[in-house]
């Protein structure tokens, strides 16, 4: 009897641990694999977030920096266009300057063209005059002052005149062809009132028998080389005209 008491008692125990080792084995084929799953989900989530955060950071810095190099370049962009623009209105002012400029040498020009009539009309016809005296006088660059040598050549020139009864003194300055138009030509003329001054003042030679012309750089002198043709361009011709039939008085004016 305690056999068959053990036996059923055994067999009990067995019927009653089934169940629990059936949900035991249930849950590691079936529920344990769904954990981990949805661990694994868990885990690929956070992994995505970080993955999105950090190229959120990534754009944002891409971004300020794109940002902040289009603002350079735009920076860049005005600073050459305000300089092309600087650059132009520079051209143009120059342009107006050369404009001013070609104006004022035109101007004079047409004076010494209007001076040079003037002679015409006052030596009248050259073909009724002749030329009884004649001298050149030489100037240092940019210079109109008279040195002691073109002194006594002009000297010489008054005396020439004053035994003339009647005549005419016709002063031509030139410059050599360095500088702009309407600089020469001043200086030029500054050269030959130059020569007017000493005639005038130091030998006493009526000014209304003296005209003047300064002709700048338009009729320069030739030499073998530049540089003593510059050096012979820096004068003033003197040329005394007397009519053809004017007989010389000594000391005549």
């Amino acid at each position: 009897m305690s056999y068959k008491f053990f036996a059923l008692m055994g067999m009990a125990a067995v019927i009653a641990a089934a169940p629990s080792c059936a949900t035991k084995k249930f849950v590691r084929q079936n529920v344990d694999p769904v954990n981990q799953h949805v661990g694994e989900l868990d885990k690929r989530s956070a992994d995505n977030a970080k993955a999105i955060e950090s190229l959120d950071e990534k754009t944002q810095r891409d971004i300020s920096r794109v940002s902040e190099q289009a603002s350079q370049k735009a920076s860049q962009a005005q600073a050459r266009a305000d300089e092309a623009y600087k650059q132009a209105q520079d051209g143009i002012a120059k342009a107006g300057q050369a404009d001013s400029k070609a104006a004022t040498a035109q101007s004079a020009a047409d004076s010494s063209m209007a001076k040079a009539n003037d002679v015409g009309r006052v030596v009248d016809n050259l073909d009724n005059y002749q030329m009884v005296g004649s001298k050149t006088v030489y100037f240092d660059f940019n210079k109109s002052g008279l040195q002691d040598d073109a002194k006594t050549e002009l000297a010489e020139i008054a005396r020439t005149a004053g035994n003339l009864k009647r005549f005419v003194i016709e002063v031509q300055g030139f410059t050599d062809t360095t500088g702009p138009a309407d600089y020469n030509y001043a200086l030029s003329q500054k050269r030959a009132d130059a020569v007017v001054r000493y005639l005038t003042m130091e030998h006493k030679i009526p000014a209304f028998r003296i005209h003047t012309l300064g002709l700048g750089k338009d009729m320069p002198a030739e030499a073998a080389d530049r540089r003593e043709a510059r050096k012979l361009s820096r004068r003033v011709e003197v040329k005394v005209y007397t009519p053809n039939d004017v007989t010389q008085t000594a000391g005549a004016r």
